[in-house]
């Protein structure tokens, strides 16, 4: 009788993924990993046999590979928005200096940029550090200082007023009057941050009447016409203050005279005198950049104001372009009744905003968080995906004022999604009293900046060497585990995006020196 397989009769018969345990079972002890290819769903169609997807994101802006599974990942706030994974299509980004947060930032940018969006790009304080991002799309870049190309002008009608007078009609009304009140409360606002203090109710309130004074006489109004203004009150100033006299109202309110004075005064005076409106193409798919570079990071009330003026300028302009939009399209629906043609001068696609160094105009005076706090509650309604940049969740809790503190809070809290860069623990810590994060999430991010060896390679001077932890974030939607990515930027976007060049410089010539020698 012929006796069974010997793998048949051996025992235990359990299967593992090596093989079945025992004798003949034709058990691997090690089992080699399969080679491991990326390719897009065109490429890899077809291929057998063990494709598979990926359960990371691929939805959005391709951004890298998974440092866990080296899978693919594309995401952004955009996307995720869309797709209903958050209720608010907006984004923190948070590490320390030179990890990369611009380079993330830009490399998001970009990815909703091919999706059709417009960048808008705010106050980048190192000099080329967004601008040619901006500048090789075909976009604006306005850089605001006491001495450089542009200049603010607090009464200009700015591009709400210049969209109300293209539109017309009960809307364009509406948009007139608009622009007059965003007029007043800009003025409030840069004499807020160059007094260091809130204005009292009655300030307010006299700052209005002296605006609308100015607006009702002069039709090309400038920021220094609120001297004169102040100096001479108008009867309706008078009347409001319950003053009978310039000399009695002067007397009064001499501590608002002597802001207006300040505020017109010196660099802040040449940063705000500016005479021509900024024009901003709502046409222009390559967006627009406001630079301030060229302002020391020391001066606090110079850059304060110039960063909250041209967040205000720019949310404005984007308001104007969905405006003008809305306006265009009903003249083509409109001339589709009539079996016409009519091509719309302006489109509407949406805006990808990037706010950098987002905190600093917070610390110029009590309340200024509020103006932030209105910008961000209002992404959705006004068609932007936004991004703010930042280095610490310190740097919202280190605000003087209390009230201040917990309206920051808010701002993390309403996030749809955290980038979290290289940290410290007690940053990280703080954040999960915000946003939840695991002990194993912690422990991966502060881990981020911890460099291989003692021995790190020289760095060079190109971009191919950066410094540990660069371009490693993690990124974190509430109720979901993190995603922890290694971007990649292309040859490209490191051609144009140097922000060390004086370092690079001092490298290339130290290797000159070395190959002299």
């Amino acid at each position: 009788m012929k006796l069974p397989a010997a793998w048949t009769r051996s025992r235990p018969r359990v299967l593992t993924p090596g093989g079945y345990v025992g004798r003949g079972g034709g058990r691997w002890s090690r089992v080699p990993a399969a080679p491991l290819w990326y390719g897009s769903s065109v490429q890899a169609n077809g291929i057998y046999p063990f494709t598979a997807g990926t359960a990371r994101p691929v939805s959005g802006a391709p951004c890298g590979t998974d440092l866990l599974t080296r899978t693919a990942v594309a995401l952004d706030h955009y996307a995720f928005y869309v797709e209903g994974v958050i209720s608010s299509p907006s984004m923190f980004l948070f590490g320390i200096n030179g990890v990369g947060k611009s380079s993330t930032a830009q490399t998001m940018t970009l990815g909703m940029m091919a999706r059709g969006m417009i960048p808008a790009v705010f106050n980048p304080l190192k000099k080329g550090e967004h601008t040619p991002l901006v500048e090789q799309a075909g976009g604006s870049v306005f850089e605001f200082g006491p001495n450089s190309r542009h200049q603010l002008n607090l009464l200009s009608v700015g591009p709400l007023g210049r969209a109300a007078a293209q539109i017309g009609g009960a809307v364009g009304e509406e948009l007139y009057e608009l622009a007059m009140w965003k007029i007043t409360k800009q003025a409030q606002l840069a004499l807020r941050v160059s007094r260091g203090n809130p204005l009292t109710d009655m300030e307010d309130a006299v700052v209005e009447a002296l605006v609308q004074g100015i607006l009702a006489r002069s039709a090309s109004p400038v920021t220094r016409d609120l001297r004169h203004a102040f100096r001479e009150p108008s009867e309706a100033v008078l009347s409001l203050t319950r003053t009978h006299t310039p000399e009695r109202f002067e007397e009064k309110y001499h501590a608002l005279g002597d802001s207006i004075e300040a505020m017109l005064s010196g660099d802040l005076g040449r940063l705000l005198g500016g005479t021509e409106s900024i024009e901003i193409d709502a046409g222009n798919r390559g967006g627009f950049c406001f630079d301030t570079s060229s302002i020391p990071q020391s001066a606090t009330t110079l850059l304060s104001t110039a960063m909250l003026m041209s967040w205000s300028l720019g949310m404005d302009s984007i308001d104007a372009h969905w405006e003008l939009a809305k306006h265009e399209a009903s003249k083509a629906a409109a001339a589709a009744a009539e079996g016409e043609t009519y091509v719309p001068a302006v489109t509407w696609s949406g805006y990808t905003t990037l706010m950098d160094e987002f905190w600093y105009p917070m610390r110029a005076a009590p309340g200024i968080v509020d103006r932030v706090d209105a910008l961000s509650r209002s992404n959705r309604s006004v068609g932007t995906a936004e991004m703010k940049i930042t280095h610490s969740p310190k740097d919202m809790m280190s605000l003087p004022n209390a009230e201040d503190r917990e309206k920051a809070r808010g701002l993390a809290e309403r996030s749809g999604l955290l980038g979290l860069m290289a940290l410290t623990v007690p940053d990280l810590e703080e954040l999960a009293k915000i946003k939840p994060l695991t002990d194993k999430e912690i422990a991966m991010v502060s881990q981020f900046n911890a460099a291989e060896s003692w021995g790190a390679k020289a760095r060079t001077g190109d971009a191919s060497s950066a410094p540990p932890g660069a371009g490693r974030v993690l990124f974190k939607v509430e109720g979901r585990p993190g995603v922890a990515v290694k971007m990649i930027q292309t040859p490209t976007q490191k051609g144009f995006h140097i922000t060390d060049e004086r370092f690079r410089a001092q490298s290339r010539r130290s290797d000159d020196r070395r190959v002299a020698v």
